[in-house]
């Protein structure tokens, strides 16, 4: 779960970015201080649920302006009718 929320909700390169940045932490936190991991683990989560709540991937799509396929309007938006003519003078 928390590999998804760190790397991005919705999107397979967000779930595996979140993975290798999680379990690296992991490895470096484990031998620096290991028992303080779990705390580590609880602080990343708490962080990310507030300060990136669209994870890693979402906030640079969002910050790039890029939008995800399924964002996208489904079909093109039709053009407005024209005004109507004017009934003839008699």
């Amino acid at each position: 779960m928390i590999w998804v929320a760190v790397g991005g909700r919705g999107t397979l390169v967000g779930a595996a970015l979140g993975a290798f940045l999680v379990n690296a932490g992991k490895t470096w936190f484990t031998g620096v201080l290991p028992s303080m991991w779990l705390f580590a683990l609880g602080g990343l989560f708490v962080a990310t649920t507030l300060l990136i709540p669209k994870g890693i991937v979402g906030s640079v799509t969002d910050l790039l302006g890029l939008k995800r396929k399924s964002e996208l309007p489904s079909e093109p938006a039709a053009a407005p009718a024209p005004p109507p003519k004017p009934a003839p003078a008699e």
